[in-house]
């Protein structure tokens, strides 16, 4: 009977803890188990009712209870973080974002947020100390010669239920007294049985979490939670609250304070005790606050514990970065007047290091200054742009050891050395010899390193304006109304020339090393040298003198400041010039020409022509005659395309287009399609027959880059333009221009029969009839040569102004004519 009523009395309380579990307030974090769920839905329907109002609850839905629950309160939605930004003279302000100069407050993201879960801890490891208590449950296995598993759960008399045993008391007993006893128990009462205990579900507790927390409340927690699980679940320390001295406080008195520096910066949990049931953790105010930014690891605000220093805040941030200059470190400070006042520190000091810090001091730690000293720095032609340390004493020889140092091909004889002298860092440019250098170690021409020094170096054959440049606008923004630009200038025939900068001592010979020597067509005979002065009544005064540049004492005069040198080409000078002939000559090719070399002369070197020459087709061209058309084409082109452009704005403004502007429209744009297609060939008109005869004053003189072309023999006559069939036809004698029109099916009715003109074989123009636009009036054709019967502008509506149509017409036909010719 009493086996009975324990088990009733034991089934009850289950019951309760069920529904305490279901039932639970927005602070539990409780999941009822499934054996639990299915105790409670056995229960009439009167009593779970009974139970519900008891607990001042609405019934849930016990059937979605079977899928798993956490508790939804103090459950913990994101929030954009909140940190203590500014505290200087005891004001606080929040701020975030270090990019507009504000700092964060150092560790209080460490908690921000609300948590979105915080359920009790049941699945870790539970020390062998921890104190059992009603709620906890107990895993027991037992094997051997009976095989058992139950769940023993303590009731609030501290009591757990063993059935066939009884019940059995535990309260008061840590976990591994509880499961020697139970073990002992089982042992002794139940033989040929071994048990094996573990630890089963946690029970809750209820603790307080007050003070300058972001939600201050009572929670439900697990036994096992700490201070910190505490001051996660209340969504963290507001920006009011302190970080050095969270406290525990257990029935009035002050069991443990927490800090949370010590977490942050040191990993140190002692501070962090466990809870227990009706504990409050307390956040009082913050405490006095100082910042640190500038060349520091974590620039921030930094809450003190007592009388905090200068170290310990350097401590707190992290140290110094690698790029800090501790010398120069300020302190602002509000002081007793309520002002702020600004202290200079030296860091390296004991004395400023432990200086005692106040609340809303500021400390900045400035960057070293950007500057490298001791180097010399190697630019230019090196195979390695790159810095070296600089001793006194060091030189030239000591950086650039051998020729293998620099790129191939390098300047021996004209390199420069870029100083600044201090403390004004005045430039100042020295020239050296390489070659000189390395001969003559430890020698005048070896030249002593400056601390800064930069070594410039030049390839031979390579553009050195570029440093040049940049050296000599330096040296010009140094000048001033007494002291000219030191700088030189050299034109002509060097390889290199223009503006140089004036070094110590610089002689003609020098300036014409720096432009990287004399070309092959240098006259050595006579060089200019111009220098201009200003005397003291400022009046300008010039000076000319004729240089020889082949006299050693001549090269070795001083330059001045501003000094032009002027080296010239030897009289009569000329690069190579060559003319190319093709087609029917005996040996055709590429040939140079002297400067009094006639067109007749080089047709004579190449043997003449061959025997199926036609010279009346001769095509002679020349590029400054193709540059010249080329430009009178681009012209026409985009005449004509404004033109077309124009039309068609007026043909959109109307209501309505007749099929003879449509047509005009067409007609312009198929002119404007081919003429984007003409090349531009350049073509002189000459007859060849006069040439090759030497006939009197028809002597042609040669151009670089001339070309003539001799066709063989030609048979045919071509008509091109307004005719029904464009064709080349076969030469007849006794056949007139008339006649060939005809036999390309007559003119269209678009054609000009008043302005019908022929274009020869050699490229010159005829009319039909006696015109002054061209200088011959026989209208005899002849093998090779083209009609053209011209478009008549007037009898096509005026939408297009056809102002270049006879030129543009005229250009097309002479390139199809030219393309026929060959």
């Amino acid at each position: 009977m009493i086996d009975t009523l324990s088990r009733l009395r034991l089934t009850g309380r289950a019951f309760l803890f069920v529904v305490a579990a279901l039932f639970s307030l927005q602070s539990f974090a409780l999941q009822p188990t499934p054996a639990q769920l299915e105790q409670f839905k056995r229960l009439p329907a009167a009593e779970q009712a009974r139970l519900a109002q008891q607990f001042g609850v609405d019934i849930p839905n016990v059937n979605a209870a079977q899928t798993p629950v956490v508790a939804q309160t103090n459950s913990v939605m994101p929030v954009a973080q909140q940190q203590v930004a500014e505290s200087v003279g005891g004001e606080i302000n929040t701020n975030t974002e270090m990019e507009e100069g504000k700092l964060p407050a150092f560790g209080y993201d460490l908690f921000a947020g609300q948590p979105t879960t915080f359920a009790p801890i049941t699945d870790i490891p539970v020390s062998s100390d921890y104190v059992l208590g009603p709620g906890d449950s107990l895993k027991v296995n037992l094997y051997g010669k009976e095989s058992q598993f139950f769940e023993l759960v303590v009731d609030q008399e501290g009591q757990v239920y063993i059935p066939d045993l009884g019940p059995m008391s535990l309260a008061g007993l840590d976990f591994s007294e509880a499961k020697e006893k139970i073990k002992k128990t089982i042992d002794q009462k139940m033989i040929g049985v071994k048990a094996s205990v573990s630890m089963g579900s946690l029970r809750s507790i209820r603790v307080f979490v007050l003070g300058e927390a972001r939600v201050p409340g009572s929670y439900v927690i697990s036994s096992l939670s700490t201070m910190t699980n505490a001051l996660v679940l209340s969504g963290g320390v507001s920006e009011l609250g302190s970080l050095r001295n969270i406290q525990l406080k257990r029935k009035g008195k002050l069991v443990q304070s927490l800090d949370v520096y010590d977490l942050l910066l040191k990993g140190d949990t002692s501070g962090d005790a466990q809870l227990k049931s009706g504990d409050v953790v307390f956040i009082p105010a913050v405490g006095p606050q100082v910042a640190i930014k500038g060349q520091i690891k974590r620039p921030a605000y930094y809450e003190l514990k007592g009388n905090g220093s200068v170290s310990d805040l350097l401590s707190y941030s992290g140290g110094m970065l690698a790029s800090a200059y501790p010398q120069g470190a300020t302190l602002e400070r509000v002081n007793e007047q309520n002002e702020r006042e600004f202290l200079n520190l030296d860091l390296s000091l004991n004395a400023d290091i432990n200086r005692t810090l106040k609340n809303g001091d500021q400390i900045t730690l400035p960057k070293i200054l950007p500057k490298v000293e001791n180097v010399i720095k190697v630019v230019g032609h090196a195979e390695r742009a790159e810095t070296r340390r600089w001793t006194p004493g060091l030189r030239v020889s000591d950086i650039i050891q051998s020729v293998e140092y620099l790129k191939p091909e390098p300047d021996l004889n004209y390199a420069l050395i870029k100083r600044y002298s201090k403390p004004e860092r005045t430039l100042s440019v020295h020239a050296f010899s390489i070659a000189d250098a390395l001969k003559s170690k430890q020698s005048e021409a070896d030249p002593v390193l400056q601390d800064l020094d930069e070594l410039v170096f030049f390839g031979l054959y390579g553009d050195r304006s570029e440093e040049v440049v940049k050296l000599v606008e330096e040296l010009r923004q140094q000048a001033s109304i007494s002291t000219p630009s030191k700088e030189v200038s050299i034109g002509g025939n060097v390889r290199y020339p223009g503006v140089y900068p004036l070094v110590e001592n610089m002689t003609v010979e020098n300036l014409l090393s720096a432009a990287g020597g004399l070309t092959e067509k240098a006259y050595l005979s006579s060089a200019e040298l111009n220098r201009t002065t200003i005397n003291e009544q400022q009046d300008r005064i010039q000076d000319r003198r004729i240089i020889q540049l082949s006299d050693a004492t001549a090269i070795s005069s001083k330059l001045q400041a501003r000094d032009v040198l002027t080296v010239k080409a030897i009289p009569e000078w000329a690069e190579t010039k060559q003319i190319t002939l093709r087609g029917e000559v005996k040996f055709p090719g590429v040939y140079p020409f002297h400067k009094n070399d006639t067109l007749a002369d080089v047709i004579e070197r190449a043997g003449g022509l061959t025997e199926y020459a036609y010279a009346p087709g001769a095509m002679f061209t020349r590029e400054d005659l193709k540059t010249q058309q080329a430009q009178q084409l681009r012209e026409m082109q985009s005449r004509l395309e404004a033109d077309i452009a124009k039309a068609e704005v007026v043909a959109a403004n109307q209501t309505t287009l007749d099929a003879s502007k449509a047509q005009g429209l067409g007609e312009a744009q198929g002119l404007l399609d081919k003429l984007k297609t003409t090349p531009a060939l350049g073509r002189l008109v000459i007859d060849l027959e006069k040439v090759i005869t030497r006939q009197e004053a028809y002597s042609i003189s040669l151009k670089d880059g001339d070309e003539l072309f001799i066709p063989e023999r030609k048979s045919s006559v071509t008509v091109i333009g307004e005719v029904q069939l464009p064709v080349s036809q076969l030469f007849e004698q006794e056949l007139d221009y008339w006649d060939y029109i005809e036999r390309s099916g007559g003119m269209t009715d678009k054609a000009d029969d008043e302005r019908i003109y022929i274009i020869k074989a050699n490229g010159g123009v005829q009319m039909p009839d006696s015109s002054s636009w061209f200088a011959s009036n026989d209208a005899q054709l002849a093998p090779g040569d083209t009609v053209v019967v011209p478009l008549d502008a007037d009898k096509i509506d005026q939408v297009v102004l056809w102002r270049d149509m006879s030129q543009i017409f005229y250009q097309i036909a002479l390139g199809a004519a030219a393309v026929g010719s060959l």
